[in-house]
């Protein structure tokens, strides 16, 4: 069996290095890695809000004062949700580590039971909302990072870096080794398939040259689109949850275009606006239905969905190439990271590579769905009134969602799945936030003694309170994180 000897990246610089980078730290030196970055068109302004202990950032050796120093970086606690229960609301999604549980029963349980007890169900929010610590920490404009304590309030938050997309490109592609593979600028113009015209034999460039290799890696598009061939991709479309059909980018020069410090996602009429602070301005990305909305400036096509099969062939197509899921949560950029590291873990030894094709999809699916479900929860509960957003909410939710929403409905009981990519917290608060009130709490809350309960919970509370009055404000702890960052170079 002929064995594998290249691999060729095509793509953007902002998807093609993350990739690269993590390619070349893995395969043998018996694997040539060619990679052709497409500087043809200036890159679109876009940013992405990703917990600081990623996996990804460990494995390509950054960490958030690289980022804060070198890619135009923000720390953050999570995404402030504006206008999706109508005009004027506000819930913040904060990832968050375990609330602290009496006697083995949830928090939740517990604060259902007493809304309960009151005839007041609807009023399981508010009573929760004082034990949403990370939450608290983020409106209240203070930061710090999360510690192994298991006695400190810190160990629950769960701080996040938004970063410049383009900036990170530029900064791994400085860090790339000189002699980590062949670099090449140009767009694919051509492709010419095998005999049995389902393999990629060879890519022609813009300017002639031609690229042969073993295994061809597509992250942003234009080679999936030239090839003809080969297995159809069976996609699963999200145009009922996501109804828009273009997205616009721009870039707000300057601190003082903000006035906040962590991403935004706002609900408007006819779309979703996603605002992210970084360190010389504001990204905004806007997803819109352009029968609803009108938009001055260029916008391009969205259709959202994502591929049950990326892999087909020699041909492995990863984030736009593939899947639009969108900028809400930084989804996008997410899967990306997702099926570059499915990959890494699927590097074919032998030319014959459709075991490792199948483990690379069955992967990548499933992150796909897990991503798709957190990003759909806010959309399928939003309470505004137009059309548009009306329809959204009687829109059928993907299965797993759908699992997780009757359960949680029916008993406030969080069903997970195989490698959660979100904290269970965060799912439990989101969906309390968003307006689902279970219909019955745990039984085993019911041998509580309440009576007993309120010193207890004020102590937690005020343990809370007091963790946040002791820590730096937001904008002075990434300042003071810049300047050790830039003393330290």
């Amino acid at each position: 069996m002929s064995p594998l000897t290249s691999i060729a990246v095509f793509g953007r610089s902002d998807a093609l290095w993350p990739v690269a980078t993590l390619l070349e730290q893995a395969l043998p030196d018996r694997i040539a890695l060619v990679l052709v970055e497409d500087i043809s068109a200036e890159m679109p302004p876009g940013a992405a809000t990703l917990a600081c202990d990623n996996p990804f950032f460990e494995q390509v050796g950054l960490n958030a004062s690289d980022l804060v120093r070198d890619g135009n970086a923000m720390l953050g606690l999570g995404t402030d949700c504006q206008g999706w229960q109508g005009d004027g609301s506000s819930f913040f999604v904060a990832p968050s580590g375990t609330l602290p549980a009496i006697n083995d029963i949830a928090l939740h349980h517990i604060m259902l039971r007493a809304a309960m007890m009151q005839n007041t169900p609807e009023r399981l929010g508010y009573l929760f909302q004082p034990f949403r610590f990370a939450a608290r920490v983020a409106l209240a404009g203070k930061f710090a990072d999360r510690t192994d304590d298991p006695n400190s309030p810190l160990r629950m938050l769960g701080p996040t870096v938004q970063f410049d997309r383009v900036a990170l490109g530029a900064l791994l592609k400085g860090r790339f080794p000189k002699d980590g593979g062949q670099c090449h600028e140009g767009q694919p113009a051509h492709v010419t398939m095998g005999d049995d015209g389902h393999d990629i034999r060879s890519v022609q460039l813009g300017d002639g040259q031609e690229i042969a290799a073993d295994l061809f890696v597509d992250v942003s598009g234009t080679l999936s689109r030239l090839a003809q061939g080969g297995e159809e991709l069976r996609t699963y479309s999200l145009a009922d949850i996501l109804p828009f059909d273009r997205i616009a980018r721009r870039f707000d020069t300057g601190r003082e275009s903000a006035d906040h410090l962590h991403t935004v996602a706002r609900a408007l009429p006819g779309g979703l606006r996603v605002e992210t602070p970084l360190q010389d301005g504001v990204a905004s990305e806007l997803l819109f239905s352009s029968a609803d909305m009108e938009q001055e400036g260029p916008s391009f096509s969205f259709e959202p969905g994502f591929p049950e099969n990326p892999w087909t062939g020699n041909l492995a197509r990863l984030g736009s190439a593939a899947a639009q899921l969108g900028p809400y949560q930084s989804a996008d950029m997410m899967l990306l990271l997702e099926q570059a590291q499915h990959l890494v873990r699927a590097i074919p030894a032998a030319l014959s590579m459709d075991i490792e094709a199948t483990e690379f999809n069955r992967n990548q699916l499933r992150s796909a769905r897990q991503i798709t479900d957190f990003l759909a929860l806010p959309f399928i509960l939003n309470g505004r009134h137009e059309t548009l957003w009306t329809d959204i909410r009687s829109a059928a939710p993907p299965e797993q969602l759908q699992i997780r929403l009757e359960q949680f409905k029916s008993r406030g009981r969080f069903v997970e799945f195989d490698h959660e990519l979100f904290e269970r917290q965060s799912w439990i608060e989101t969906m309390i936030g968003f307006g689902i009130t279970p219909e019955r709490y745990d039984p085993s809350a019911a041998y509580l003694d309440m009576k007993r309960l309120p010193p207890i919970l004020k102590a937690m509370v005020d343990s809370f309170t007091g963790a946040i009055e002791a820590m730096p404000e937001h904008s002075v702890y990434v300042k003071d994180m810049a300047a050790a960052a830039e003393a330290q170079e």
